[in-house]
């Protein structure tokens, strides 16, 4: 989804194919191209279409209290309410408990990549989303509290003493 025409989704079996062969998965070659294809049709990737600018692949790093942090943003949009954050995932998960669970462990993650995006550009981050890519379609989560795991990132990350 890195390199693929998010529009037309030109080419996405062939390069899907050859990211299996690069990750020694050639026997799953047509498991990422479905996997791929999900995400491509997922909410986030048709809303990042329709509105404003988007950007993938996007290195941010600033700091945030003692520390710096840095990532890659697999997809940011703009919306008229400011950015969105989309992480895409191909965790196994079968049941809205397992992506629940996944949600939970990613939310901050998501919540470091906001503050990091703030402090950097200064525009304002109104969601951060998973999107979980599976051969029967993408499923989506909001980090629900994202506020207030952006705080839990500022504590955790504040050093000694704060």
């Amino acid at each position: 989804l890195q390199l693929v025409d998010l529009a037309t989704g030109s080419g996405l079996a062939e390069l899907a194919r050859q990211q299996a062969h690069a990750e020694a998965i050639p026997a799953l070659a047509d498991t990422v191209v479905a996997m791929a294809r999900s995400g491509l049709a997922s909410r986030s990737v048709q809303e990042a279409l329709a509105g404003g600018r988007l950007w993938r692949e996007v290195y941010v790093a600033a700091p945030v209290g003692e520390r710096a942090v840095e990532g890659y943003i697999d997809l940011l949009y703009e919306t008229g309410d400011g950015l969105v954050i989309v992480d895409y995932k191909t965790d196994s998960v079968r049941s809205d408990a397992e992506i629940d669970t996944k949600l939970d462990q990613y939310r901050l993650q998501l919540a470091t990549y906001a503050e990091a995006l703030e402090a950097a550009t200064g525009l304002s981050v109104t969601a951060g989303r998973l999107v979980f890519c599976r051969v029967g379609g993408a499923v989506e989560r909001d980090v629900a509290d994202l506020p207030q795991a952006r705080a839990e990132v500022r504590s955790l990350l504040a050093g000694p003493g704060a």
